[in-house]
């Protein structure tokens, strides 16, 4: 047998493990305060200077519609361009769901997405539309500026759907179990759905990314 062979199994076990930058890195961040698991091993995606937050909604939960229209709103006006906030159409509770979910998904590709989810929840839980049919849909199209037979036709082509099927799948990935579901930075599913646990998550983040760049740009000393 070569020499080199009997030596290999001891170069291997003094190879640094693959993941032992991630583990530090979950180290680091185990000290954020507040309620939440790690779903990722590291952020997916994350922004170095603001907190990425994911929002998982079905348009036909009240419990999505108090934390759209109370919960929100307060983040956004608190921390202002801070926060990166992207909403999810994931229809979760109720399989008529999927309907106002595409329709949100169409509205987004024409630059309406904000105004559609408003109105979606809106519309349904103010006004007692039947969101989930087509001619719902049609009067909240109508209600935000775009054609409502446009946006039937697209329905009808089954537009919007491979979009609704990679947010299930993603929100799976997540282990978003019910709705609204909250993730941050990519990897921090947020278990209580408070504004106060929400606040307490997001300035630990700040303050961990604050921390970072000031790190990297601080000069070393001569």
């Amino acid at each position: 047998m070569p020499l080199w062979l009997l030596f290999l199994p001891i170069c291997l076990l003094l190879l640094p493990s693959r993941s032992s930058a991630a583990d530090d890195l979950m180290n680091e961040y185990a000290s954020l305060p507040g309620a939440y698991i790690f779903v990722r091993r590291s952020p997916e995606g994350a922004p170095s200077d603001r907190v990425r937050i994911e929002v998982f909604e079905d348009f036909l939960c009240p419990s999505c519609y108090r934390f759209s229209t109370d919960v929100i709103p307060k983040l956004k006006e608190k921390y202002g361009d801070r926060l990166d906030l992207q909403v999810i159409g994931y229809p979760l509770v109720h399989a008529e769901s999927r309907l106002p979910a595409r329709a949100y998904v169409i509205a987004q590709e024409m630059g309406l997405g904000e105004q559609m989810q408003k109105e979606l929840f809106h519309a349904h839980f103010e006004e007692q539309l039947d969101t989930a049919s087509k001619n719902g849909l049609a009067k909240v199209a109508d209600s935000i500026g775009l054609d409502p037979e446009l946006l039937l036709n697209r329905l009808e082509k089954n537009d919007g759907s491979a979009e609704v099927d990679r947010n299930l799948a993603l929100g799976e990935s997540y282990h978003i179990d019910g709705v609204p579901g909250v993730v941050l930075d990519g990897w921090i599913l947020v278990k209580e759905i408070s504004q106060q646990n929400l606040e307490t998550i997001i300035n630990g983040l700040l303050d961990k990314k604050k921390g970072t760049t000031k790190a990297a740009t601080k000069k070393p000393q001569k």
